[in-house]
């Protein structure tokens, strides 16, 4: 039996997502069953392509809208909570599973922190995971209650950020 760990990647630094997407490779390439789930992004990535390619498949809970939740009307973000919530249901039943070694969660805390799903019940799914599962978990903040049961935590700061000179996301380096 091994011990599986809980990593938090956070902060408002870039680069958070791309950690997230070489724990995959390198877990894939160590015959690990990997899953992914990954909340408040929908745009199509360059990266999806390689790792679907390595068969993980990244499930995405957020389908229906390409805008920032601060964009949203009042409708659209009950939907979009409702789909957050679709999908903090799969994790909750792959945290139970004997078939994954690891699971990654992009910008989960992103989710939590806009009340997309309730922080104490999260913390319990997690502590009442299967102690087997290595779990990764990414987005801006973190918050006490989660950082008490982690493992690891990784804060990653920006310093410099060429997108401040007006630079756009680009293919095949942001996305």
């Amino acid at each position: 039996m091994k011990q599986g760990y809980i990593h938090i990647y956070c902060g408002e630094g870039k680069g958070k997502t791309s950690i997230l997407n070489g724990m995959a490779v390198r877990a894939v390439g160590s015959n690990m069953k990997v899953k992914y789930i990954r909340f408040l992004k929908n745009r199509p990535t360059s990266e999806n392509k390689v790792l679907e390619k390595i068969g993980v498949e990244v499930e995405n809970y957020y389908h229906f809208s390409t805008k920032f939740i601060w964009d949203m009307n009042e409708q659209e973000v009950e939907e979009f909570k409702i789909e957050t919530q679709k999908g903090f249901e799969r994790l909750k039943e792959l945290l139970k599973s004997n078939e994954v070694d690891l699971i990654i969660v992009d910008e989960i805390l992103g989710a939590l922190e806009n009340k997309f799903i309730d922080k104490e019940e999260f913390v319990l799914a997690l502590k009442t995971r299967n102690q087997n599962i290595e779990v990764a978990l990414s987005g801006r903040y973190s918050f006490e209650q989660l950082d008490e049961i982690a493992d690891l935590i990784s804060e990653v700061k920006p310093k410099k950020h060429y997108f401040e000179k007006g630079v756009n996301s680009r293919k095949g380096i942001e996305f």
